[in-house]
């Protein structure tokens, strides 16, 4: 058996976590400078706690959506989409728990999608980007069959309750844990009663899969579905009594 490829990690602060980028092969510095600099950007840009950011001047009314920046103007468009695909339940506009706009349910998983696109394209191909439990792989890992990628088990803290095996693919996670009552349930306006205490989505795209996991974790029990449905993406979710439940497209990527 070969032994597997070494990893050199790098970890950097952004949107109030960290990002971890695992690399194997060469590395090409100026492009992981450049997948850092895009991260630091698009906090500064979408940060809801930094008042300078585009997105807390337009909140605060400050700024007026038709002079926001286009990538800003684009966000929110997907945003609106978004609303409209789920009659609602994904509304950014009121999503912070003081009922103002918060796209953060999307933009986490963007900018990873966005920081691995500087990192490809510059030739490296063959790592994993993470920020606050949301990861996204491409090659294939250090032994050369994918990523291996754990799931936090909110109710064991340090400990995991599934692992997946990522290539060319991502994970993401909704849920309460590491923000208590920072999921706002627009319906009702209070913070979401969800049965799920964890909903983790994979998939080929990390931004969808970020995406849906903030969905199905609003959704309850009709979330599961939702994500079946998506040619690509599975879902595992747990419920506050231990329960996990998992689509087929999960398990056919869980080790």
């Amino acid at each position: 058996m070969l032994e597997p490829a070494s990893v050199h990690r790098i970890v950097r602060p952004v949107f109030g976590s960290a990002a971890s980028l695992g690399v194997i092969g060469a590395i090409n510095h100026e492009a992981v400078e450049a997948c850092f600099t895009r991260l630091d950007e698009i906090e500064e840009r979408f940060s809801t706690y930094r008042p300078t950011s585009e997105i807390s001047r337009i909140r605060d009314g400050l700024l007026h959506l038709h002079d926001a920046h286009a990538e800003t103007r684009m966000v929110l468009e997907i945003c609106d989409a978004l609303y409209e695909e789920t009659s609602g339940l994904f509304d950014a506009w009121h999503a912070s728990m003081d009922g103002r706009l918060d796209p953060s349910g999307f933009v986490k998983g963007w900018a990873i999608g966005e920081a691995m696109g500087v990192l490809n394209q510059a030739g490296m191909v063959n790592l994993t980007l993470g920020i606050g439990g949301d990861v996204a792989a491409t090659g294939g890992g250090p032994r050369g069959i994918g990523w291996d990628v754990g799931v936090v088990d909110p109710l064991a803290p340090g400990s995991v309750m599934a692992r997946v095996l990522l290539r060319d693919a991502a994970i993401a996670t909704s849920g309460p844990t590491e923000r208590p009552g920072h999921l706002r349930d627009p319906r009702t306006g209070l913070p979401s009663t969800s049965p799920w205490v964890s909903f983790s989505v994979v998939g080929p795209s990390i931004a969808r899969a970020d995406t849906l996991a903030t969905i199905g974790y609003l959704e309850g029990e009709e979330g599961l579905a939702r994500v079946d449905q998506e040619p690509g993406f599975g879902a595992l979710a747990m419920a506050y009594d231990g329960r996990l439940l998992a689509t087929e497209g999960f398990r056919l990527v869980s080790i």
